[in-house]
């Protein structure tokens, strides 16, 4: 009689470990995480990382540029800093977002989905790009004909690449901080050092805000992998 009967722990503990077994199976036969998906999960954890990195620096952006403009408006008076010196009438945007579909790539490749084009930067960066791809066919006409060795014209133009990169740059960043100035002028001639701080305070949260956009797309991205 006690050998007929079974003790009940020992059936339930069977039934665990044939339960166990079968839960195994199941995810041995959808497969287990590959490297691969490894992957899409440490890129997903990295993604919401950044995400939330940016995030930190937009609210310290924001308070930053706040606090500038308070100790401006401060120190200038109220009515040398407010909303009726605007220039309400219809003007050229001096900072532009593009937006890019990339329909075509594959989620793991992370491109930019926007792009910012500050203080009309974007019609510069194309004229720099013609002023070096003239520099750069300059050197062959010049010494055609000549007896200068090909190295030494190699050499030759990427010093005046080079040159006319570092003057692109340097005109660029005087444009830059003409048209900030330019923005300012609203609020008069003379104006504190606070309302410039809070110009660039704010000028980096749209930045950041820009990155977040970027970095949220490439998260849901990421996401929409792993649940595949």
């Amino acid at each position: 009689m006690a050998a007929a009967t079974e003790d009940p722990r020992l059936l339930g503990s069977a039934a665990g470990v044939e339960g166990a077994g079968k839960i195994d199976d199941a995810v041995g036969e959808q497969g287990r995480p590959r490297g691969d998906d490894d992957e899409e999960i440490l890129r997903f954890m990295d993604s919401v990382d950044g995400y939330l990195v940016l995030m930190d620096s937009l609210s310290s952006a924001l308070r930053q540029g706040w606090l500038d403009m308070a100790s401006a408006r401060h120190s200038m008076g109220p009515s040398r800093v407010s909303s009726t010196l605007f220039d309400h009438k219809e003007q050229s945007a001096a900072t532009k977002l593009q937006v890019a579909d990339h329909a075509g790539l594959e989620p793991s490749e992370s491109k930019p989905h926007f792009a910012l084009s500050k203080w009309s930067l974007q019609e510069e960066c194309n004229s720099t790009y013609d002023v070096s791809e003239q520099a750069s066919t300059e050197p062959k006409l010049r010494h055609r004909g000549s007896a200068t060795t090909p190295e030494d014209g190699n050499h030759e133009r990427d010093a005046t690449t080079a040159d006319s990169s570092a003057g692109a740059d340097t005109s660029s960043h005087v444009n830059v901080q003409r048209a900030r100035s330019k923005a300012l002028s609203v609020f008069g001639a003379l104006v504190s050092p606070k309302l410039r701080t809070a110009q660039i305070s704010f000028e980096t949260a749209l930045e950041l805000i820009v990155e977040l956009a970027n970095s949220r797309s490439n998260m849901l991205a990421s996401f929409s992998q792993l649940k595949e």
